[in-house]
Order: C-alpha cells, then structure tokens, then sequence
C-alpha cells in the first residue's frame, strides 16, 4: 500500500502542472494578495494533486484489496464450515465414545466373570487331582515335572473290608449298595482327617490306607495308623444296612509296618501305587483277621509297644499263604484314648440323600450322599473299653456266622489270595 502511494505522488508531481511539492505546501507563500487570485490558484492545483494521487492509489490498490477480501471472506467460510461441521459430529463421537465406554465396561465385567469361573475351574480341578494324588506329587505334575518312584524305610499299611459285603450286595438293588457305600466312605473320609496318614485306594468295600508317605513323619506312622484304625471300627458300627435295619456293618481291618516303594502308574490315568512285601503282609493280615478286629503283624506289634500306650493280645502263630508261619496280635485298644471326635456318628438315612438329589438334580455320587451328624458333645470324651471292640454286634450278618476262619469275603481280600511274597499291589493303575 505505501509502495503504491510513493508511485502515485511522484507521477503526479511529474505531471504537466509542474509543481513542486514544496511550492503547494510552502504556507509561506500562501499570502493573500489583493485579490486572493494566487492563493486559490494554488489551493486549486493541490487539490487536484491529491486527487489524482487518490485516484492513482485506488486504481492501483484496488484489485489488492479486492484480492485480499476474497481471501479473507474465503478463509471465513471455511472456519465457518468447519466449526459447523464440527458441531454436528461432536455428538456422535460423544455417543460413540459413551457406547464404547460401556461395551468396555460390559467387557471387563464378562472378562471377571470368565476369571472368577476360570478360578474355580482350576480349584477344582486341583481338589480332584488331589483326591486322586498326593498334594505334593499334584504339585510335581503341575509344573511338567517328571516323578520318580521313592523309597521309604519304615511305613505303616491299613487295609479294611466288609465282612459279608459279597452277600449283602448280592441282596441289595444297585444303588443301595452304592449309596450305602457312599455313606461308609464318607464317614471314613471325614474321620481319617484328623489323623496323618493319606487314603490310597478304595475298591468296592476295601479301603487302604497309609501312614509315613508321602510326607515322612518319622516314627509316628504306627500310631496314626493304630488310632485310626481304632477309631474306624468304632465308627463303623453306627453305619446301618437299609434293608436289614436290625444288623450293622462290621469291619475287618489289618496292619503291618515295614519298607515299601510309592510311586506314579499309569499315562492317561496316573495313579500314586504303593509296591512291595509290606503291600502284601498287609492284605493278608486283613484277610485273616475276624470281625470287628484290628490284625497287626509282629512288626507293627514291636513299633506300637515303644510307647506303651497301647493294648495289644497275642494271637499266636498262624498260617500266612505265601508267608508261612507268623506270630500276629489284636491291637484291642489305647490305654490313653478316648474318641475326641465322636461328634461325628454317621448313620444311614436315604430319605435324606433322595431329596438332596432331587434338589440338586444330580444322580447318585459321593459329594451328595446323606451323612447325618449328631452333636453328642465334641468336648466331652467317651471311652471304648477293650470288650466292646471285642465284643460283635448283637445281629450277625449270616456271612460273618458262615466264616469263622477270617476268610475275605471282600473285593481287596479276594484279589491278594493268589499274590505270593513280594509280588507288587493288585490296585490298578
């Protein structure tokens, strides 16, 4: 702009008037003479000067200026535009983002609850896997680590069945004798708690059971086993037979002390085996032994007379297939024990177990059959005289009554008969 006045001025001062500049705003020479004639000769010509250069500037800056204005009104509407433009799409990014917040809600809230579940999945596929193996084998296997069998110097082994239980099967429907059974083992399960030893195996009415493996607990394994055993028989005469409500279960147990080898068998269904001549001594201790008897080898007999805490009878010496002649005991009782626990007496009740099933809408397992626990006052010790464990039921069972020899009526009993020294574990793999 001030580029284009210069030009303006100096073309006008170069014009035909030939005026100077400094003859037209010389205020010295604008004096009034006589008729004033020059003064307005010479307003006259700056006037027309300014003119001129008004009119050179405009026609000089005018396509500039028009220029520029178009350029501004240009830039305008496209602010303009652009904050309309705007206007209109702030609200659907604000429902977008307020419709992805909550689907990013929604999903954090679905990924806890798959957490949650994936959680409670595992732990109980973990308690399974530690229903089937010992926590710390469970453990191995976890962490893709491979087992090796272990030996141990000095364990103890107890095996039950029931006596009888081939013909009080036999007279039962299928699912009373598995529910009976579910019962049993149950009052079994919940008793062996309180002791440190680790269930082995059950099949049909044979319970093994192990003190001293796994975890070594020095020379306490006898003992657990001893106070186990005791307890078990007491127990299990409080578990009656649905169909003979007049009889009640009896057991036949056995126990033997000595080294043993424990390890995994099995692939795709692993299995925690125990193998060795204790294996053996202990089923045929159990086989030989009488109702309502707690059998122990000569071995266990030495280990349980350390303390001399326990009431232990010479049976003498009998006949052992494949071991020959043994000098066996009756471990009749503790000197020192009463049943701490007995506030927990299992009884038969299928009324009951029915109607949690058809709660559940389960069929018939271990996790639902019906134990009824009656408070006889936990705090409260009652003793077991030697002569109540001695003593048998007041009904009989007509198996019991047709084997006075201790012969194995049961599962476990029948499957060791062939073994012969040292042979390994008939439970399966």
């Amino acid at each position: 702009m001030t580029g284009h006045l210069n030009d303006c001025w100096l073309q006008n001062i170069n014009s035909s008037q030939r005026v100077k500049t400094n003859d037209i705003f010389d205020t010295s020479r604008w004096q009034i003479s006589g008729d004033g004639s020059e003064l307005l000769s010479g307003s006259h010509i700056g006037i027309q000067s300014l003119t001129n250069t008004q009119q050179c500037l405009f026609d000089r800056a005018g396509p500039a200026l028009r220029l520029e204005s178009r350029s501004m009104s240009s830039g305008l509407s496209m602010k303009v535009c652009l904050l309309a433009i705007a206007c209109l799409i702030y609200p659907v990014v604000l429902f977008s983002f307020k419709q992805m917040t909550e689907w990013i809600q929604n999903y954090a809230q679905s990924l806890k609850e798959r957490t949650e579940d994936l959680k409670r999945q595992r732990q109980r596929a973990e308690d399974l896997l530690h229903q089937m193996l010992p926590k710390s084998v469970a453990k191995q296997l976890r962490q893709n680590k491979h087992v090796e069998a272990e030996s141990y110097e000095k364990v103890t082994i107890f095996f039950s069945d029931i006596v009888g239980f081939t013909s009080i099967s036999a007279s039962c429907a299928p699912l009373q004798v598995v529910e009976m059974l579910n019962n049993l083992y149950m009052c079994f399960d919940t008793r062996i708690d309180s002791y440190n030893v680790y269930k082995v195996e059950t099949i049909g009415d044979a319970y093994m059971v192990v003190s001293g493996l796994p975890e070594r607990n020095g020379d306490r394994h006898a003992d657990e086993i001893a106070k186990m055993a005791l307890d078990l028989v007491a127990a299990v005469r409080q578990v009656s037979i649905p169909h003979m409500p007049n009889e009640r279960l009896q057991l036949r147990a056995g126990i033997h002390t000595g080294p043993c080898v424990a390890g995994i068998v099995g692939y795709k269904m692993p299995r925690y085996c125990l193998f060795g001549d204790t294996v053996n001594t202990a089923s045929r201790m159990e086989s030989t032994s009488l109702p309502q008897k707690i059998h122990a080898s000569s071995e266990t007999y030495l280990a349980l007379i350390k303390d001399n805490a326990y009431e232990l009878q010479l049976r003498g010496e009998i006949e052992v297939k494949g071991k020959g002649k043994m000098n066996t005991y009756w471990l009749v009782g503790h000197k020192n024990y009463s049943v701490q626990n007995d506030s927990l007496v299992c009884h038969w009740n299928p009324g009951m177990a029915r109607k949690k099933k058809a709660a559940a809408g389960s069929h018939a397992s271990v996790g639902d059959s019906s134990v009824t626990v009656q408070s006889l006052g936990a705090t409260t010790p009652v003793s077991i005289p030697p002569s109540v464990l001695e003593q048998p039921p007041p009904a009989l069972s007509v198996a019991a009554q047709m084997e006075p020899d201790g012969g194995s009526s049961g599962t476990l009993g029948s499957m060791m008969g062939g073994l012969q020294g040292g042979e390994q574990s008939p439970l399966p793999s």
